[in-house]
């Protein structure tokens, strides 16, 4: 019984499990639906790819040749037939690409606009020229007294004066300094100070000797930024640059990389085209109207003396202002030199740094031994590579300050660093 009943109890597991009998109708449904599907997918990917596959081609082939370096190579010589051939195909080509350009020929109403454009922004610059008259006591045979003149730039006002720069070889050695204003009206002005190595000067116009009118007339310089003056951009000069006053010159600007070095200083040139004096004062103008130049005849080459040459504003704001101020005086330390590259020094040997070419006699500079020939290469605690460098760290200290200079001398075995103290002066 107990067999009988085990054997019950398993049965369950002596049953076979069958697989359920393919539907042969059905699947040949999914079979044609796939092949169908498959077509359609392979007509449009055809489609697409005959459509997108020339371009792809050509934009490849494009990139090829461009990352490709090409060489001139002669030219084979070809025969007459293909030549031609290639000749027709050439002139079609260029006269399916020519595009029609018009050329307005300027009429004289256009020069007229235009000249007029241009003097209109002399105009307003000139509310701020003046001229200096520079007179002496002394008389000529007729009885007049020797007299002289060039133009001055209005660069500042205070609460009682006006500042005027001008050169200082028009008020050296004179009895009386008179200041003409843009209206014609007269005052006089006194001499505060010079710089030497430009030759310009700043004189005081005392307010109270100006009319309210006349007030309202000028204005004082907008001075630009030269370092933004290019090679070929128009210029104008105006002022006295042909040698007489309320004369305009305009051209472009043949160069502004020269330059040229001046005791402790270095200074850039605005070089023009246009027809000057050797005598010629006054200042250069953009067509905005802001004063970019100062007129300096004496630092133009002697080939170069009929050309206007002007001095960066930019770095004469900074003169302007000490010059300007009673309380502040230009540091000397007397040292004239040339910027020493790391090119010149590989090709000459000659340390980095600033090669002094010249030392002022009495200066602080050959009072402490300081020779032509040392390389400067260390001012203050201060490295230094260019002039402009050794001019700005030199700003930078003060009347009566001892600075310590490191300099390169050459010697029988070379270079050795020698060290200075110098006690600045003021100029």
């Amino acid at each position: 019984m107990d067999e009988e009943k085990k054997q019950d109890d398993y049965e369950f597991l002596r049953e076979t499990i069958k697989a359920k009998p393919i539907d042969k109708k059905k699947l040949a449904k999914q079979i044609g639906r796939l092949a169908g599907a498959g077509a359609v997918f392979g007509l449009s990917a055809a489609l697409v790819f005959s459509l997108v596959a020339p371009n792809l081609v050509k934009k490849m082939q494009e990139k090829e040749n461009a990352s490709k370096v090409k060489f001139s190579q002669e030219k084979e010589p070809e025969d007459s037939s293909t030549k031609e051939t290639q000749e027709e195909e050439k002139t079609q080509e260029e006269e399916s690409q020519t595009v029609k350009t018009v050329v307005q020929e300027m009429t004289p109403q256009d020069y007229q606009k235009l000249y007029q454009d241009i003097f209109a922004t002399v105009k307003e610059a000139e509310k701020s020229m003046v001229t200096v008259i520079g007179s002496q006591n002394d008389k000529d045979w007729f009885q007049t007294p020797y007299e002289s003149q060039l133009s001055g730039l209005l660069v500042a006002e205070s609460g009682q004066d006006y500042f005027v720069l001008t050169e200082y070889r028009i008020v050296e050695n004179v009895d009386r300094i008179q200041v003409v204003f843009c209206d014609g009206t007269m005052t006089d002005g006194r001499f505060l100070k010079e710089d030497a190595n430009t030759g310009f000067a700043i004189l005081k116009v005392p307010k109270e000797g100006v009319s309210a009118k006349t007030r309202e007339a000028i204005a004082i310089a907008p001075l630009g930024e030269s370092y933004y003056i290019k090679q070929g951009e128009p210029i104008l000069a105006i002022g006295s640059p042909m040698g007489y006053s309320d004369s305009v010159g305009y051209g472009i600007v043949t160069s502004t990389s020269n330059t040229v070095s001046r005791v402790d200083a270095e200074y850039n040139l605005l070089a023009t085209d246009i027809p000057g004096s050797s005598q010629g004062s006054g200042v250069l103008l953009n067509l905005d109207g802001e004063i970019v130049g100062m007129i300096a005849q004496s630092f133009a080459r002697d080939d170069t003396q009929n050309l206007v040459t002007g001095l960066f504003a930019s770095q004469m704001k900074e003169m302007i202002e000490i010059l300007s101020d009673e309380n502040r005086d230009v540091i000397y330390m007397g040292v004239t030199g040339e910027t020493i590259t790391s090119e010149i020094s590989e090709k000459k040997g000659i340390p980095v740094g600033v090669f002094v070419q010249q030392v002022e006699l009495d200066s602080p500079a050959m009072q402490v031994g300081i020779q032509n020939g040392d390389v400067i290469t260390e001012l203050n605690g201060e490295k230094i590579e260019t002039v402009k460098g050794y001019q700005q760290q030199l700003k930078s200290c003060k009347v009566g300050e001892t600075v310590k200079v490191k300099a390169m001398r050459q010697g029988t075995e070379g270079y050795v660093e020698v060290s200075f103290d110098v006690a600045l002066k003021a100029r």
